[in-house]
């Protein structure tokens, strides 16, 4: 059943949008605003930084980020099966990557996850899926990727910033979480995060619990055209979490080729980072990704360089490792997925 347009809008139209203007030029008004708070002379110092890294390394760094995209392929074929689709009806790998990638090209342009809605449709044109169908397994994916994006982030947080969160949390985690926030503590920031992260994703599990458990109550409440559409949504939804194990395999498999890029950034700079805070700081570069706000989490990057001069890095070395890994993780999309999207045949 055709439940989706014939053509999404165009990326044109899109970013012409008042709505996307405004949340480009909020972004790079947030980086204009921490950039000119910063000392010239560190900005000078990582600037050198920059072009004195390793190109070698830095390749290095770029290859292994994008070995996550064929392994989010090859975990969204696993959603679509066990929602139901045939197996004979889903793309190949190849081209599930080429899809999420292009998603993530969307997303890097547009706010509010936009990418995700066009994933459905290309799916959708590929014949692997209806459109509803395809979107009940992309917000499983959502919510598996939140849950362990936010499980990662706490534990390797406590460990990275454990003697930040004990000497800021004063009057103890309850006075810390009822007071408003105050980014000048910063480990009852931390907390609070941590708070915020962790009550989202079991929001998500019980919502998710809810549906599998009485959504169908409410189909006969609804009229016959959405009631088809939302049993499809529903229905993939839930039973995409089949095989939990290798779901939840596949995602660790994924953020660890992420942790690597970030890894590898680091040495191609001269710096040798900690395990845990190689992970969290992949973790939370892509959960600024999930806000909504900008296209690709942009205007965001200050956290990220905050995170870094917290554990005692140098206001210089933290820029510099902010802007090269964002060199991958968000300008490169645009620039490749430029290419693809003008060369590929799934958008024409």
């Amino acid at each position: 059943m055709n439940d989706s347009p014939t053509r999404p809008p165009t990326l044109g139209s899109r970013l012409a949008s008042p709505r996307t203007l405004v949340s480009l030029l909020a972004a790079v008004a947030l980086i204009g605003f921490f950039l000119s708070r910063q000392d010239p002379a560190e900005l000078d110092a990582a600037w050198s930084q920059l072009r004195q890294a390793s190109p070698l390394l830095y390749g290095a760094a770029l290859l292994a980020y994008y070995l996550n995209f064929p392994v989010r392929a090859l975990r969204w074929r696993l959603l679509l099966e066990n929602a139901g689709t045939p197996a004979a009806e889903i793309p190949r790998n190849r081209d599930l990557a080429e899809i999420i990638y292009l998603s993530w090209f969307v997303n890097a342009l547009v706010p509010a996850k936009l990418g995700d809605l066009y994933r459905g449709w290309l799916l959708r044109r590929e014949g692997g899926s209806s459109w509803t169908h395809a979107m009940g397994t992309i917000v499983a994916e959502r919510i598996l990727d939140l849950i362990v994006l936010v499980g990662l982030m706490v534990t390797t947080g406590l460990l990275t910033y454990g003697d930040v969160l004990a000497a800021g949390v004063t009057g103890g985690p309850y006075a810390c979480l009822a007071s408003p926030p105050d980014l000048s503590n910063l480990g009852c920031s931390l907390l609070q995060l941590f708070a915020v992260g962790g009550v989202g994703a079991l929001a998500m599990i019980v919502g998710l619990i809810l549906v599998a458990r009485h959504g169908s109550r409410l189909e006969p409440l609804m009229p016959g055209r959405l009631a088809a559409v939302y049993n499809r949504f529903s229905g993939a939804l839930v039973l995409s979490f089949d095989r939990f194990g290798r779901l939840l395999g596949l995602s660790l498999l994924a953020w660890s080729f992420e942790g690597l890029a970030f890894w590898l950034v680091g040495l191609a700079l001269g710096q040798s980072l900690p395990l845990p805070l190689v992970v969290f700081f992949a973790l939370l570069q892509a959960f600024i990704t999930v806000i909504p706000l900008t296209p690709g989490g942009l205007g965001f990057e200050p956290v990220l360089a905050t995170a870094l001069e917290i554990k005692g890095f140098a206001g210089s070395a933290a820029l510099a490792m902010t802007g090269l890994y964002r060199s991958i993780s968000y300008l490169s999309l645009i620039a490749g997925g430029a290419l693809v999207y003008l060369l590929s045949k799934k958008t024409k």
